[in-house]
């Protein structure tokens, strides 16, 4: 599963050099950036393994597609119970539990400003400084530029300073 794959077009040298860096830092937080199908959503999927390895007690995960994210923050909203939710308030707790956020995808977010203001809340919450870090780990089709005209400067600021950039480019 943490091997090159040889069928996403990307080169295995470059796919090799991403798993070195997800294996050395499996607590860091990232940006995967790429067109689709160069293995973004694997690359997070296997870093979700290598972290839950690595902290094995105490370590709490959300991970979902940000459409889903996009769909049970809308139902809470509207007063539906949904198990499982990320809200910015549990990030902090006195039972000493890490949390680490995965969201794919996070490009196909709509565009409404109750989305991108419980996105900036949720990100905003993971980027404080917290005795116990929490991870990010995003997954986008858009490059930086895109990223920010997307998300507005405040949340791709707050991001870019949290998260190291992966690009996950095809051979030319």
């Amino acid at each position: 599963m943490l091997t090159p794959y040889a069928n996403t077009g990307v080169p295995i040298e470059r796919q090799q050099i991403i798993w070195d860096i997800l294996k050395a830092n499996p607590l860091d937080s990232y940006i995967l950036s790429g067109a689709p199908g160069v293995g973004k959503t694997t690359f997070a999927r296997g870093l979700e393994s290598l972290a839950r390895a690595a902290c094995p007690k105490n370590f709490a995960v959300y991970s979902q597609t940000a459409m889903k994210y996009q769909t049970d923050a809308t139902a809470v909203a509207k007063g539906e119970y949904v198990r499982g939710l990320v809200k910015p308030n549990v990030l902090d707790n006195p039972h000493g539990i890490r949390w680490a956020v995965y969201l794919d995808d996070v490009d196909k977010l709509s565009g409404s400003e109750f989305i991108h203001r419980n996105v900036f809340d949720l990100l905003n919450a993971i980027c404080d400084e917290r005795p116990l870090p929490t991870q990010l780990v995003l997954t986008t089709n858009k490059n930086k530029t895109e990223f920010t005209k997307f998300f507005g400067d405040a949340v791709a600021w707050r991001v870019f300073k949290h998260c190291a950039w992966v690009s996950i480019e095809r051979a030319a």
